[in-house]
């Protein structure tokens, strides 16, 4: 786990923060609709790839951008003994416009079952780390969740609505206004890092990429926390659905559900 970290602020140092506030415009790339890709992104994840190789040379290692051009390495991964999944910048699009508000992220899996994550907001020199059933830890020490908000008038959430098909996304941004405030960090690492640490009180995601939500499910799980998809069913690596809920328990899940979508 320390050396993984050790390396994550390595590379974070190296190919992530000299470029942040400093891109070069031959340096940002358009991918696909509203979604850029930087040489920060391309280079972090190639160094992060060269060094879990050489501390787990057998393993599957891939991320973001190798699975947009090689889809099927996400199967690979997904059915290896051993393997690491890397978004080299979440929240890309805050971190070209100079936003702090971006992250590496890293989940490590057995046969597809989430086993250990690295969440580390580099701007903010945040790192969250958890390997399954010992807990939490963020900036070196132990979570534990604040007790939980459940008037539905005092929370804070991370919706985010944009994805969310048109009727739906009509429906949840009238019904946010029954929350204290909605503020998504267009940073799935950095809400999630949020919600560790009581910033914010849930989170909703329409799109649910692996990358982005991997990583910071585990962690908030191990937090104490509930997280299950919109359809019900739970997320994981074979079962990504549609649609992501997390919040401080079960009943506040059903709660935040039932008022955000009929």
């Amino acid at each position: 786990m320390d050396e993984i970290s050790s390396l994550i602020r390595q590379v974070a140092d190296e190919e992530i923060t000299p470029r942040f506030r400093n891109l070069k415009e031959h340096e940002v790339r358009f991918k696909e609709p509203g979604e850029f890709v930087t040489e920060a992104d391309i280079k972090a994840e190639r160094s992060i790839t060269k060094k879990l190789l050489s501390l787990y040379p057998n393993s599957i290692v891939t991320g973001e951008e190798d699975i947009s051009k090689n889809p099927a390495r996400l199967d690979e991964l997904i059915r290896s003994d051993c393997g690491f999944l890397i978004d080299p910048i979440d929240g890309t699009n805050n971190f070209i416009k100079g936003d702090e508000r971006f992250a590496i992220m890293i989940a490590a899996l057995q046969f597809g079952e989430v086993a250990a994550s690295w969440i580390y907001l580099p701007a903010q020199k945040i790192l969250a780390v958890c390997e399954k059933g010992s807990g939490a830890i963020l900036n070196g020490e132990k979570v534990s969740l604040k007790a939980p908000i459940t008037d539905i008038s005092e929370m804070t959430g991370a919706a985010h609505i944009t994805r969310m098909p048109k009727e739906l996304r009509i429906e949840a941004a009238e019904k946010l206004k029954a929350f204290k405030e909605n503020r998504p960090a267009y940073c799935a690492g950095h809400d999630y890092v949020c919600l560790l640490n009581g910033r914010k009180d849930f989170s909703v995601y329409y799109r649910t990429l692996l990358w982005d939500h991997l990583p910071g499910t585990l962690l908030y799980q191990e937090a104490g926390g509930y997280v299950m998809g919109l359809d019900g069913r739970s997320y994981t690596s074979k079962n990504d659905g549609t649609g992501l809920l997390c919040a401080a328990s079960e009943d506040i899940w059903y709660k935040i559900k039932e008022t955000l979508f009929s």
